[in-house]
């Protein structure tokens, strides 16, 4: 998945609205109630400190004050409020990294405070990085925010100012997210069976959300042997799904051409497929007698002898063996089948990368650039392994060493020495 700021903005924005996390007032005020003897405050200033801070209208300035605060008095009773109220600003500066940092600190203050859970079981699945040493860390921690959520939803009352239809709706999506990180990670970590039955959960309880059908479509079709009819009809759903939980076009393209492949290597042919699309549209789940038929399957019902379809053999490469820039060029040069199935997933798909700039020109108006991506490649003064043809030409010249962002169509490659070639290309981030 792309990053990006990613909120799941109406269950989050409950939470910080106040729904979960507590009105500053109300902390100041349980405060100001107390005796003198028992005042939470160390002193005035502490009060003060706090009191501008829960004032701040300008979210910048709020985690500014909230810096200031922790920093002069860390042993404050009120730590939790304080990542609360950085919690609830960078939600609103559309603040990704830190809203999880924010989350994971008042994890570490209160175990279970169910909206810092909730935050980091929706946040983690789409920020995740697979080139990140504590990438498995990580996803044992989101595993573990997962299932404390479930615990915490199976004893929560309903708030006398929700409806009791209002509670149930929040409490179904919140269990729905839940649900869909616990199997995520099993996913990531090739629990296949479990990840699918997580995932099946999720999709029962929210059947417009399309990510969670391709995560679920990856559960059913990535074990050996696959179970083509449930994860050919999840994919379809994912790829049938419009509206704001759709997948992002990139992704969408992908998983398409994903599910375009898998079907032909099961059914021989294109034919029937958008038939299965359009009915994926209307239903989540397939009809009971839902069958893909295999090639072999079709030639005992074929009433005239013909020579049969060619065999569609199996890629010896996954998409997600392709996850960073070293698995691809590690694959392009493996050489064989391996290299050629490689290709065959990559040729004209559109790829977002970061890379050193070693030349881009024309010089005032570049159109081409070179870049170094492997840190390898970025070790070696004037290497580069990757070439991006713009789709335009930017409008103003780029500095040799820059750090950049691109994003483009794979067009072609060299094996050795390795260069990967893009084209209609864009840089995305300077």
């Amino acid at each position: 998945m792309k990053k990006g700021t990613i909120c799941c903005a109406l269950m989050i924005a409950t939470f910080l609205g106040g729904g979960a996390i507590g009105s500053p007032w109300a902390t100041l005020a349980q405060a100001q109630g107390q005796a003198p003897q028992a005042s939470p405050w160390k002193d005035r200033a502490e009060y003060d400190a706090f009191n501008a801070m829960a004032q701040a209208t300008d979210s910048n300035q709020r985690v500014e004050l909230a810096d200031k605060y922790l920093a002069a008095y860390p042993e404050t009773k009120f730590a939790d409020k304080v990542y609360e109220f950085k919690l609830q600003a960078y939600q609103q500066l559309n603040n990704t990294p830190k809203m999880e940092e924010a989350a994971t600190k008042l994890v570490e203050i209160k175990p279970d405070h169910f909206a810092a859970l909730f935050i980091l079981s929706y946040l983690i699945p789409r920020t995740l990085n697979a080139q990140d040493p504590a990438m498995d860390q990580k996803l044992t921690k989101a595993a573990d925010y997962a299932q404390r959520g479930l615990t915490l939803l199976d004893s929560m009352q309903k708030p006398e100012s929700v409806s009791a239809e209002q509670f149930q709706q929040q409490k179904q999506q919140q269990t729905a997210v839940f649900h869909q990180t616990a199997g995520f990670v099993s996913l990531q970590k090739k629990g296949y069976e479990k990840a699918a039955e997580e995932l099946r959960k999720s999709a029962e309880l929210d059947p417009k959300d399309a990510l969670v059908f391709y995560w679920l479509g990856l559960s059913y079709l990535s074990p050996k042997p696959p179970n083509y009819d449930q994860g050919i009809w999840a994919m379809a759903r994912a790829v049938s799904i419009t509206g704001p939980n759709a997948l992002p076009a990139p992704t969408l393209a992908e998983v398409k051409s994903y599910l375009t492949k898998f079907y032909i290597s099961r059914h021989g042919d294109e034919q029937g497929l958008e038939d299965i699309l359009a009915q994926a549209t209307t239903s989540p789940s397939p009809p009971p007698d839902f069958h893909v038929a295999a090639v072999e399957e079709q030639e005992r019902f074929q009433e005239q002898a013909a020579p049969p379809p060619p065999v569609v053999r199996e890629l010896t490469v996954k998409p997600e063996e392709l996850s960073s820039f070293d698995d691809i060029r590690k694959y392009l040069q493996a050489g064989g089948q391996k290299e050629e199935d490689t290709w065959t997933l990559l040729h004209e798909q559109v790829l977002p990368l970061p890379g050193k700039v070693i030349s881009a020109t024309p010089a005032n108006k570049p159109q081409t650039l070179r870049l170094a991506v492997s840190p390898d490649t970025v070790a070696q003064d004037g290497r580069y392994d990757v070439e991006v043809v713009l789709g335009t030409p930017l409008s103003a010249p780029l500095e040799k060493g820059q750090d950049i962002e691109i994003e483009g169509k794979i067009d072609a490659y060299t094996a050795k020495p390795f260069l990967l070639r893009f084209v209609e290309g864009k840089v995305t981030k300077k």
